[in-house]
């Protein structure tokens, strides 16, 4: 994976990566007159919600020596044709500490793109997230100890709006705890049906289900976890997925991480999340040789200590490692006081169901 560590105003992130990639020979891929009319549908949605990306969007395409126009097409309408496999997964867990799990699973052509960065904008908050895509981003970590992981779901119909690469990357600029991410994704017309699994360093957590048609919030009730795969379970939201197009694995793979950490009483520490995200009986490490897809990395935040784990490609093989850029940086700056390190280890909770 890339590692890209940016900062300083949008423009001048986005011009900073702009320029690192013109240097690889970066170039926007085709976009089609049916892209440009949805970016355009999308733009004033996108603008509303966070502006900032707009900037960066330049900033990029000015270092990367491209057309403004083209990039913004291609960004604003990725995610908006036909998905034919989604498959990935994530956790939280509030005992014995605040945790997120998530697998991204997708296809291996798309590994060489995919990157950990660490982004601190001069006016908005810094994070850490994993993508497959130089601005947005499919997971991370603030400081404000917000994490976040989202998941595709197919739905009946899709509409111009705000993408899952934008909504995640807003979260994770914009939101101090978990209250003000389900208010700021509720408030938003999306493009695609997504699972937006959050977890703050209260140990707060929801899961927004959105979709173009409607935006609805699962809550946990008397369980410390909760679980997103690629369907949606609120029941105001059935009737907008695409049930005959759901990914095969899905229910099996939801199942069975709420399966092994029921084992453990609700209770996910870093080593049990490392064996949940490495399972195979219920493909949540996913190995799809067949079509050449499976996990391309596997994330692990820690809220509190502003910290994640990251394995690059299948968990089941590659070791864990910390990235501790964030948490560095912010005491750097004198913007967090770290309570302790990463926890390896917690009381005996990992046993796992054979």
């Amino acid at each position: 994976m890339h590692h890209p560590r940016l900062s300083g105003s949008y423009y001048e992130m986005g011009f900073k990566y702009g320029s690192i990639l013109k240097r690889v020979g970066y170039r926007v891929p085709r976009i089609s007159e049916e892209m440009r009319r949805f970016a355009k549908g999308c733009e004033a949605e996108v603008k509303r919600v966070f502006p900032e990306i707009l900037e960066e969007l330049q900033g990029f395409a000015d270092g990367c020596e491209i057309s403004y126009e083209d990039l913004k097409a291609f960004f604003l309408s990725l995610d908006s044709g036909e998905h034919e496999h989604e498959s990935c997964s994530i956790f939280a867990s509030s005992s014995p500490q605040p945790i997120l799990g998530r697998n991204n699973d997708f296809y291996y052509a798309y590994k060489k793109y995919a990157q950990t960065c660490l982004t601190m904008p001069r006016d908005a908050y810094w994070s850490l997230g994993n993508s497959t895509i130089f601005i947005g981003k499919e997971d991370g970590i603030n400081e404000a100890g917000v994490a976040i992981g989202v998941s595709v779901t197919r739905i009946k119909e899709i509409r111009p709006g705000v993408n899952w690469f934008i909504a995640v990357r807003a979260v994770l600029d914009k939101c101090s705890n978990v209250s003000e991410a389900k208010k700021f994704l509720s408030n938003i017309k999306f493009s695609t049906g997504n699972n937006y699994l959050l977890i703050d360093e209260s140990g707060d957590m929801a899961v927004v289900e959105a979709s173009p048609q409607r935006v609805r919030v699962r809550e946990r009730f008397e369980e410390d976890f909760l679980i997103a795969t690629n369907h949606f379970i609120h029941p105001e939201m059935r009737d907008v997925e695409n049930i005959k197009e759901r990914p095969p694995t899905s229910m099996m793979r939801y199942e069975r991480i709420k399966e092994i950490i029921k084992l453990n009483d609700g209770k996910v520490d870093v080593e049990l999340a490392k064996k949940i995200l490495s399972d195979h009986k219920g493909s949540i490490c996913s190995h799809v040789e067949a079509i050449k897809l499976g996990t391309l990395w596997s994330f692990i935040a820690l809220p509190k200590e502003r910290e994640a784990l990251i394995a690059d490609r299948h968990p089941c093989r590659a070791h864990y490692k910390e990235d501790k850029r964030l948490k560095q940086a912010l005491m750097k700056r004198g913007r967090f006081q770290a309570p302790g390190g990463i926890r390896t280890r917690g009381q005996q909770l990992t046993r796992l169901p054979l």
